[in-house]
């Protein structure tokens, strides 16, 4: 069942962890494969070593339809997001290095610096924290999902969505480039905003 979004989505599991994106097991990924079943990797199963079949099948309501694993626990988080924006295909959530930095320290990361964020983000929210896998999370995602692309999870990681698994992964890549290039700039000097117009 959905062989080749399975395929799609175990590729771009092994990209996140190439690029340093994930580490060991965290994060979750998932795909809107039809109006009635996502594609969900499992719980405990590191993104860099995910194989075809480990991923999970499942129904809007979180039940298991095909697959032996056990979900993922922020499966709530992703369903909510899937809920406010009918048109995201794909959720991508990590725990990267320099976004998270800002989630940490309470701080969505600025859209005034690079070009790169505006253009390829279209929004970055910040949730409030609640702990991993719960309702309440879930719920502070949803509040800030309509129109952004990106959602800082304070005290804990980073979500993206796209209108596929590319889409979703491309803009975890470019949310964690600008971190980090936001962050390196502030070493050397204050970083100059791009002028409005």
């Amino acid at each position: 069942m959905y062989e080749e979004s399975k395929k799609e989505l175990v590729r771009i599991c092994h990209l996140l962890y190439d690029k340093n994106l994930v580490t060991a097991a965290d994060g979750n990924v998932s795909v809107r494969v039809s109006k009635d079943h996502i594609l969900l990797t499992p719980s405990g199963k590191g993104k860099g070593f995910v194989e075809e079949k480990d991923i999970l099948v499942l129904d809007l309501e979180g039940n298991l339809v095909e697959g032996s694993g056990k979900p993922s626990r922020e499966y709530p988080m992703h369903r909510a997001v899937y809920e406010e924006r009918p048109e995201v295909g794909a959720v991508v959530h990590t725990h990267p290095v320099f976004a998270t930095a800002f989630a940490m320290a309470g701080k969505t990361v600025p859209d005034c610096y690079l070009i790169e964020t505006k253009v390829a983000l279209k929004g970055i929210a910040l949730a409030g924290f609640a702990a991993p896998g719960s309702l309440a999370l879930a719920e502070q995602v949803r509040a800030v999902a309509a129109g952004n692309d990106a959602v800082l999870l304070q005290n804990h990681g980073a979500l993206t969505v796209g209108k596929n698994l590319t889409d979703a992964f491309q803009k975890m890549e470019v949310l964690e480039c600008v971190a980090k290039t936001i962050i390196m700039s502030r070493l050397v000097g204050d970083p100059v905003k791009i002028p409005e117009e």
